[in-house]
C-alpha cells in the first residue's frame, strides 16, 4: 500500500454512476481513502486535448503491465481503500518513471493545482 504501485482496482467513470475492475496508480494513502490516477492502454482513439494529458509509462512491463499503457493525469480519484486493495498490487512505477510522471505532470498543469506526487 504505496505510492507509485499499480493495483487492479474497481475506479468510477467521469459521467457515469458506473465503475471499471482497472489498473490504477496510486498516488496518495490516508484514512479509509486513496487517491489514485487511472491507468489505460485506450490512446490513439483519444483527442489531441486529451492525449496531451496521458503520460507514456517507459517501462511498462517492469510495472506489471501486459502492453503500452498511459497514466491519466487529468485528475484524481479519491476511492475508498477496499476498492484499491481487496488484491495485490501487480507492479510499480521505477524511479525513472515516477521522475518522468511528475515532471510531465508539473509541465502540463502550470497555473493549475499542486502535484500531488513526491519524488522522493
Amino acid at each position: 500500500m504505496k505510492p507509485m504501485e499499480i493495483y487492479i482496482a474497481d475506479v468510477p467513470f467521469d459521467d457515469k454512476d458506473d465503475s471499471k475492475i482497472r489498473p490504477a496508480l496510486v498516488v496518495k494513502v490516508s484514512n479509509e481513502r486513496v487517491n489514485i490516477f487511472k491507468v489505460t492502454t485506450k490512446f490513439k482513439n483519444k483527442s489531441k486535448k486529451i492525449r496531451r494529458l496521458y503520460y507514456p509509462i517507459k517501462k511498462w512491463k517492469e510495472s506489471g503491465l501486459k502492453e503500452l499503457s498511459y497514466v491519466d493525469t487529468h485528475r484524481t480519484y479519491n476511492i475508498s481503500q477496499k476498492a484499491v486493495f481487496s488484491r495485490k498490487p501487480i507492479g510499480k512505477l521505477d524511479s525513472g518513471d515516477i521522475i518522468g510522471l511528475f515532471e510531465f505532470i508539473q509541465k502540463n498543469k502550470k497555473g493549475k493545482k499542486k502535484c500531488m506526487i513526491k519524488t522522493k
